[in-house]
């Protein structure tokens, strides 16, 4: 039986079928309030997202918005009329910013079903589906790939029979932007302290910090974050409240690319959230470089393994810090698999990696940096 509210949007929650697109009821403009909230809980350290003449000398009018914040509104824009139904978000693939966003940018979010089918076991659905982010002239300005867990549904493979026309598919029938695009009239970057980076090389990144509860608060309100966990301290308890995983990516990110300076752009190959993390936990980031190579004469990319934790310092002894490297391999493990690991070789990490990501960074192409491949 199909209810009221089993329909959201024109998403039928008990009939999703593949092609099937979704529009946000979100429609915003972006304030210059929206960057100083953000960088007040995430610590940005690229001067593109710092320093006004570094910027400009990037080609922008003004200090861009960053991409983490892009994926976040891209994000919870999307799943507002969805998410008081899904059970579970498990990944995010192939995240990345299109377009520059600016004070003053009307956004909207727009969704299309990719496929739908039930677990192995039956007991729930996986349903995939492409989040794109658009502007006030039509241009896609962020996209990805999100897999979520729902209910289980009885015929996952029928599709609908008639698919009314959506004015949104030319959206979705535009190919992925690169973003580094920008950067081909930029006849040399700033001058900036930027570390050359190798294969191998493993971080313990040293900057760490939690999200507040008033801070997770006013950025979950003004993302329209929807779902209760996220906000409701009645319902839930200060304890049970739980930090939103694109937030706890962006905090990750931010805590590692300190690093990595100076990262002009950064796509999210993978990221999947193994353990949630409510308002107060300590966060902190681990990273191993798997990649580093010249995309032209002016910029390099670096592909790098990134876990996030929660209430963790790293404890060293006489040959070093110990952990486990085999998690920092490029492949992407389950949580059994990964707890499984600590269980054997690391007990003080069980339930503290709340999450893996793989990244392509994009940064001014050092001179000293040489192409050197991952053998992973």
């Amino acid at each position: 039986m199909t209810h009221a509210n089993d329909s959201i949007g024109g998403f039928l929650l008990n009939r999703p079928f593949a092609g099937q697109i979704i529009e946000s009821p979100h429609e915003i403009t972006v304030e210059d309030y929206w960057r100083t909230r953000w960088s007040s809980i995430f610590p940005i350290s690229q001067r593109v997202h710092t320093s006004l003449e570094y910027a400009r000398s990037c080609g922008f009018s003004e200090i861009p918005f960053p991409s983490d914040l892009l994926l976040n509104m891209t994000l919870s824009f999307a799943l507002d009329p969805l998410s008081e139904h899904c059970r579970y978000h498990l990944d995010i693939e192939n995240a990345r910013q299109e377009n520059s966003v600016n004070t003053g940018d009307t956004l909207r979010s727009f969704s299309r079903v990719e496929e739908v089918r039930n677990t192995s076991r039956g007991d729930a659905s996986v349903i995939s589906m492409t989040h794109i982010l658009v502007n006030q002239n039509q241009q896609r300005v962020f996209s990805l790939l999100m897999r979520y867990f729902f209910d289980p549904l009885d015929n996952p493979s029928a599709q609908q029979e008639t698919t009314p026309p959506s004015s949104a598919l030319r959206y979705f029938q535009q190919a992925a932007g690169f973003f580094t695009d920008r950067y081909k009239d930029v006849e040399q970057f700033p001058d900036a302290p930027q570390s050359t980076l190798k294969r191998g090389e493993v971080f313990f990144h040293k900057a760490r910090r939690p999200i507040a509860w008033s801070e997770n608060l006013a950025i979950s309100t003004m993302l329209q974050e929807s779902h209760p966990i996220h906000w409701d301290e009645k319902q839930y308890g200060r304890d049970g409240l739980m930090i939103s995983g694109g937030l706890i990516y962006s905090l990750v990110s931010a805590l590692s690319n300190r690093d990595f300076s100076q990262v002009l752009d950064e796509v999210v190959l993978h990221c999947s959230h193994l353990q949630h993390v409510s308002p107060g936990d300590q966060v902190s980031a681990v990273s191993r470089i798997l990649a580093a190579e010249p995309i032209d004469d002016q910029l390099e990319t670096i592909r790098v393994k990134t876990l996030g934790l929660k209430n963790w310092q790293p404890k060293p002894d006489k040959k070093g810090t110990l952990f486990p490297l085999r998690l920092l391999k490029e492949k992407q493990r389950s949580r059994s698999e990964i707890e499984n690991l600590c269980r054997d070789e690391a007990p003080e990490l069980s339930e503290k990696i709340v999450l893996q990501s793989v990244r392509s960074l994009i940064r001014p192409r050092s001179k000293k940096m040489v192409k050197i491949l991952s053998q992973d």
